[in-house]
């Protein structure tokens, strides 16, 4: 066998490598996020960390019923997560602060809980952030303005007799 026949097998073999190894690296340092019930637990992880202009990429899956994923202050549609199946996501933020992701689809008794954040910390790349007379104001969330805690118990008046199942939901789906 020649040198440069050995050398050009060596390097399609190291390319072969490569061109498979490289998606699989990404692809598993991709966080996968599970969507449960408020009940059971919600997102987890609920905290995410990003840096400003690089691609975040998320995998979710849900664990039980359909949920839904958008971030709030961004212009995404939502994303639907249908049980047992892995949904991805990028993301791209072009501000630093904290970013508060949420559920879309209705998932039981405490779906209003079910919320997370992204914190994404690094320099704003937008080009109103290099013009300081015109930085926009803080805005304060609604519920904080008006002094409301969201997190303590509001009971329903009406609870349903059966519990969320991801069965009847399939079968809502197909009928």
């Amino acid at each position: 066998m020649k040198r440069s026949e050995l050398f050009s097998r060596i390097l399609i073999i190291v390319g072969i490598l490569l061109a498979i190894g490289a998606p699989l690296y990404f692809w598993k340092s991709t966080p996968l996020i599970h969507a449960r019930m408020a009940e059971d637990g919600g997102w987890s992880p609920d905290v995410i960390q990003a840096e400003v202009g690089k691609p975040l990429h998320l995998k979710f899956t849900s664990d039980d019923v359909v949920h839904g994923f958008a971030v709030g202050q961004m212009d995404m549609p939502s994303v639907d997560l249908p049980p047992g199946k892995v949904t991805e996501v990028t993301l791209i933020f072009d501000k630093p602060g904290t970013y508060t992701y949420y559920c879309t689809r209705w998932c039981g008794l405490n779906h209003w809980r079910m919320r997370g954040t992204i914190e994404v910390t690094g320099a704003s790349t937008s080009p109103e952030s290099f013009d300081q007379t015109q930085a926009e104001p803080v805005s304060v969330p609604l519920y904080v303005s008006l002094d409301l805690d969201i997190d303590a118990p509001h009971d329903a008046p009406v609870i349903p007799q059966q519990k969320p199942s991801s069965i009847r939901g399939k079968q809502l789906m197909i009928n």
